[in-house]
């Protein structure tokens, strides 16, 4: 620089001046003025250097002739932008067209006005990885056609380091690394971007302000310039709500995910008909950012959103369109603990113990309780998902109804192709408690937040039983129904469970539940993805365990394990063996396969060793569709733990 350039010529001239004086004060005022010009220099080039490498905006990159980015780089240099498309070519002397490797860094300054969440983009032939800050954020590597990747997180104020490293293996060689804030997210309306492809990928071809997600386009297109078929669609928006336990319920024909925060809390990213699904999660009352995801394959495509607090007391009944994208607040409904359902373990069913008598035996009696009258808030529904607006909400003083062929209420409700979901706080003392429901045609009975049975199919009037070991207090119910044709009836009550002696009576040994087990190694246990990436111990039940390293989301060559049982149609308790080794995710994601549908269960597997972990009872059909599943997809940083498959058991009810 200029100025470097006229520091140095004046340190010259006074060195040859301090050499020709020879009366001691000059010598002392040149050498004075040396040291000063000295320390200004050595400030002068640091405040370059420094104003350089904050300012710097190019790549410093290093080139291999070999793919594993090992040994001495062929060329050094540096790259104005990562922005190449080589073709068939190289990328420069000395490196190969193809089977080389690169790395390029860089770094990102962020002023407090920028801070926020970045989307980065990759788009490449074949591998790549990019950290953040040394968190690896994207990695794909291995060979590929032209693929692109996106990684959403949140850059505060300061610097950044960015690091990608990439090789191409044959045929065409290109890469793209690309970057931008994410705007903020409108607060009162869904920001909806609409692509010409079924992957999100690309510049999205209309972006536009959806005021709701409820849209059912049949056969044809969301909008003008939009593929009928092979669309895709991110819908993001900031939603502030009040602390509390809510249900996220979606509805699709074709594929969806569902990302609250940072957790992911549906992901069926598959061509489907039209299918419901749920989840509840907890939020703190701040802002969170909600995406939904969706992508229409072909045939009718449909997508909608909706969802609902679970209160702890009674309210009134809410305006439906009060809240944008949210459809109704079911009143009355329980708060499920903070912990997740997935590790909820329900008392087990009593079964009374053989007396030491041989003349008498306990035999299980009910006593109705003395409750109460209780005020059941009740939601019903022109459709058999309990999505959109209910077309009646009221009060009920109990839930026990044999419609036939009519209808809940004429003119109002059909009398066929309707859903009804009815909530409420009960009170009950210390005891054992046995609740039956009766429906035709599905149910579903949640305590607590926590599903305890389910029957969510079409069936004649069939009778389902949970029994709960209760300490006594309030309890909060839900119960969820759909008919779908002919006959319509619901019922749900309850009784205390006591042992009364009966005298003279036999004694008879206590039954033994019908348990089936799949164990990893038996004939029933399915796994899949990169065979490279598995582990096996000898440790865990039967001696035996399979296990990998986690995936932050779902990638290309993903793990997964399946579990098929041989089952006969009935209800059943389900649980797994969880290992005291290789199981630290926090957050191991079963899917259970049953006659009502899909469940998730999330577990932390770190917080158990060596013991049955219970997901909760279920109705299963005795086909090949019941099974339970389980992926290295946690979402947790990546390759920060490892989810273990180990023996999955049923017990009959």
């Amino acid at each position: 620089m200029q100025s470097d350039d006229r520091i140095r010529v004046g340190v010259s001239r006074l060195f040859a001046c301090l050499r020709g004086r020879k009366d001691i004060g000059g010598r002392i005022a040149c050498s004075a003025v040396l040291l000063g010009l000295c320390a200004l220099s050595v400030f002068a080039l640091n405040s370059a250097d420094a104003f350089a490498h904050e300012s710097n905006t190019t790549w410093d990159a290093d080139y291999w002739d070999n793919i594993s980015l090992t040994g001495d780089a062929v060329i050094s240099r540096e790259d104005d932008a990562l922005d190449f498309d080589w073709g068939d070519g190289s990328p420069g002397t000395g490196i190969s067209a193809d089977r080389f490797s690169a790395r390029w860094e860089r770094h990102l300054n962020i002023s407090a006005g920028e801070a926020g969440y970045y989307i980065f983009t990759v788009e490449v032939d074949d591998g790549v990885r990019l950290w953040v800050d040394d968190l690896l954020q994207i990695d794909s590597w291995v060979e590929q056609a032209k693929a692109s990747y996106e990684a959403r997180l949140h850059l505060s104020e300061g610097q950044h380091l960015i690091r990608v490293e990439y090789f191409e293996l044959a045929g065409a060689a290109s890469i793209s690394v690309s970057w931008e804030r994410e705007p903020d997210l409108p607060t009162t309306y869904w920001r909806g971007e609409y692509f010409n492809n079924s992957s999100l990928t690309g510049t999205a071809h209309t972006t536009r302000d959806d005021a709701r997600l409820n849209f059912d386009w049949g056969y044809e297109s969301p909008l003008t310039g939009i593929n009928q078929d092979g669309f895709s669609v991110r819908w993001s928006r900031s939603l502030q709500l009040p602390a509390g336990d809510y249900r996220f319920t979606v509805t699709v024909d074709d594929g969806v995910r569902l990302i609250v925060g940072d957790r992911t809390l549906i992901d069926f990213w598959q061509a489907q008909t039209a299918t419901t699904y749920s989840q509840i999660t907890y939020l703190d009352g701040s802002a969170v950012t909600v995406r939904m995801e969706y992508y229409e394959e072909t045939g009718q495509a449909q997508a909608r959103l909706t969802w609902s607090r679970l209160e702890t007391t009674p309210a009134e009944t809410p305006d439906p369109a009060s809240t944008p994208g949210s459809t109704t607040t079911p009143l009355a409904a329980p708060t499920p603990s903070p912990t997740p359902p997935a590790t909820y373990t329900p008392a087990p069913t009593a079964t009374p113990a053989t007396s030491a008598t041989p003349t008498s035996t306990p035999t299980i009696t009910l006593t109705p309780t003395s409750t109460p009258v209780i005020v059941w808030q009740a939601l019903y529904w022109n459709n058999r998902t309990l999505t959109g607006t209910p077309v009646l909400a009221r009060q009920e003083s109990a839930v026990d109804y044999n419609w036939g062929d009519g209808s809940p209420e004429a003119q109002t409700i059909n009398a066929d192709s309707f859903s009804a979901r009815w909530t409420a706080q009960i009170s009950l003392e210390a005891g054992t408690y046995r609740f039956d429901v009766v429906s035709d045609d599905g149910v579903r009975l949640f305590i607590d937040g926590v599903k305890q049975i389910d029957g969510w199919s079409d069936h004649p009037a069939t009778t389902y039983q949970y029994t709960l070991q209760h300490d006594g207090g309030s309890l909060g119910l839900i119960l969820e129904y759909y008919e779908h044709e002919q006959a319509a009836q619901v019922k749900l009550s309850w009784a205390a469970v006591s042992a009364v002696a009966t005298p003279e009576a036999s004694p008879s040994p206590t039954p033994t539940p019908i348990t089936v087990v799949v164990d990893d190694q038996d004939s029933g246990f399915q796994r899949g993805g990169l065979a490279t990436t598995w582990q096996e111990e000898t440790v865990g039940y039967s001696d035996h365990l399979f296990w990998t390293n986690n995936n932050d989301k779902t990638r290309t060559g993903y793990n997964w394990g399946r579990w098929s049982p041989d089952l006969e149609a009935a209800s059943y308790q389900v649980f797994v063996y969880i290992p005291s080794n290789h199981a630290t995710t926090d957050n191991a994601r079963y899917w259970i396969s049953h006659s009502g549908g899909f469940t998730l269960r999330e577990v932390d597997q770190s917080q158990h060793s060596d013991q049955w972990v219970s997901l909760g009872t279920y109705t299963f059909s005795g086909t090949d569709e019941d099974y339970i599943s389980l992926s290295d997809v946690t979402y947790e940083t990546y390759l920060s733990t490892k989810v273990a498959w180990d023996a999955m058991k049923w017990e009959k009810q």
